[in-house]
């Protein structure tokens, strides 16, 4: 709860400002603005790789084949390299480093070093943008879908109406899925708890939430 800030006075009595209150929200509303969040994060991750995408075939060329330019820029070096070569076998190489046996090796180097530094990259330029990595099924999120920051300027208040007062919580950390518990139902024979219907966690219903629910 924020204290009241005191204001300066002119010699009058002091007067206090009480700082603006946040707005309130349901818990449910709260998951409501997660879910869309992380709909919202889906679509941002993958506009973010087309235009990657389009930045590195603009810088590059094409990514979808080897085409004649690659193998023109390939064929380019090793003819560089083979006229440091000749002229070194010609007039010398006391000041520099020889290249004659480099030259040949100079195709096999190249591809070797250049595919694996390529295909880490394009691995990480192309890999498909997974819908489960943001949404899931019903109330669940995935890991990279979860921005709770959406949350920073509400107060989150329990719901008067049904049992739905519960955070957030990981229910598979192998596929890193989190559960917005939207909807908790209460047992028969036990008001007191409740299990979501959704994944099935156990969890102790709010006084407020039984009444509702008897």
């Amino acid at each position: 709860m924020s204290k009241p800030r005191k204001a300066r006075s002119n010699g009058g009595a002091i007067a206090t400002i009480d700082a603006p209150a946040l707005p309130t929200i349901t818990r449910s509303e709260a998951n409501r603005l997660l879910k869309q969040r992380a709909q919202e994060l889906l679509h941002e991750a993958r506009a973010q790789r087309e235009e990657h995408i389009r930045q590195f075939e603009t810088e590059y060329g094409r990514a979808d084949r080897i085409d004649h330019t690659l193998l023109k820029d390939l064929q380019h070096l090793q003819v560089r390299f083979a006229a440091i070569a000749a002229r070194q076998f010609k007039y010398g190489h006391d000041t520099e480093p020889k290249v004659s046996k480099f030259t040949k090796q100079l195709g096999e180097l190249i591809g070797d070093l250049s595919a694996h530094l390529a295909t880490e990259r394009a691995l990480d330029l192309f890999a498909p943008v997974q819908e489960r990595d943001y949404l899931g099924v019903g109330a669940i999120v995935g890991r990279k879908g979860l921005d709770e920051s959406v949350l920073d300027g509400y107060s989150v208040v329990d719901d008067l109406v049904g049992p739905r007062n519960v955070t957030p919580t990981t229910i598979d950390d192998a596929n890193e899925e989190i559960c917005l518990h939207d909807e908790i139902e209460p047992y028969d024979d036990d008001p007191a708890r409740g299990a979501c219907a959704e994944c099935g966690q156990e969890f102790e219903l709010t006084a407020s939430a039984q009444g509702q629910s008897m």
